[in-house]
């Protein structure tokens, strides 16, 4: 039996039906069907969302409050970047504040959220991804040294902050991986004690040769360029970035003088500068 991948309705107890009719009408945007149309024997009203699903406001005599800790209840908006500031620009002049997002330090690139609460203190988390979570993005931190092959021990990650990349050394050579995660764009960051990269943003997880273990279908993280000189200096081009399947031991530029890794047989992946995307987006609001 195929599964129906959509809800029914949701069910959302208030205590003025007039003052909660309003805010889902003028401030949410749905469309107000009617008055008592289901098999409910409080006050009631239908109200229509663009999906064909559903919004049911029951009027109560009193709605719980909601838990002065913050708690993690509540319901979700989905929208398109358009929609989302349609949706910022009417709270604002209905006098809300668009700007508020409680867990604003753990959402990746192109992720936007603001919380909003109905008149009885429901609370709606309002969401949106730009093209900025799917982007290849470009640190600007150009070539980097890293040091002498003896500085790394086999089995080490190395973390380089500002070019956004680890340094991996193996038993046969090193291997740049990018920190982006390739879900949506959140930086990850290694768990030695667990052996993996770990994306806090949603809970994407790498092994140490960042091939993704889980069941989210996410791509490998991606390559770097790495080159070793004549004296053993390890250097990684972080403005180039290749894509992969999997792992492969050619992946590696060897721990010898001379050797390098520049993507061989691997697709090259168009590049965005991620300084001109932020700037980009906090300009376009």
């Amino acid at each position: 039996m195929a599964l129906n991948g959509a809800f029914s309705h949701l069910a959302i107890e208030v205590s003025d039906l007039d003052r909660s009719e309003a805010f889902y009408r003028d401030v949410i945007g749905l469309d107000v069907l009617g008055r008592n149309l289901v098999a409910e024997n409080r006050p009631n009203s239908m109200l229509a969302m663009n999906t064909r699903q559903r919004v049911l406001l029951i009027e109560v005599d009193e709605v719980p409050p909601y838990p002065a800790s913050g708690g993690s209840i509540h319901h979700g908006w989905l929208l398109s970047i358009e929609q989302f500031k349609r949706a910022r620009d009417r709270l604002e002049e209905a006098g809300f504040k668009s700007g508020i997002d409680p867990r604003q330090s753990f959402r990746a690139v192109g992720e936007y959220n603001m919380d909003v609460f109905d008149p009885d203190g429901n609370r709606f988390q309002i969401q949106a991804f730009g093209e900025e979570g799917t982007e290849v993005l470009r640190s600007g931190a150009g070539r980097v040294v890293m040091g002498t092959m003896d500085e790394f021990a086999v089995g080490s990650v190395t973390r380089h902050r500002e070019g956004r990349f680890y340094l991996v050394r193996e038993e046969d050579g090193f291997m740049a991986i990018s920190g982006w995660c390739t879900h949506k764009n959140g930086l990850t960051v290694w768990q030695s004690e667990s052996w993996h990269f770990y994306c806090p943003f949603h809970g994407a997880k790498y092994d140490r040769a960042g091939c993704y273990i889980g069941h989210m279908g996410c791509k490998p993280m991606r390559l770097h360029p790495v080159a070793i000189d004549d004296l053993g200096q390890v250097s990684v081009d972080t403005d180039h970035f290749f894509q992969r399947d999997g792992f492969d031991p050619a992946q590696l530029a060897p721990a010898r003088p001379g050797a390098r890794f520049e993507g061989a047989g691997l697709i090259e992946l168009p590049t965005v500068s991620e300084k001109e995307m932020r700037e980009r987006a906090k300009a376009e609001g």
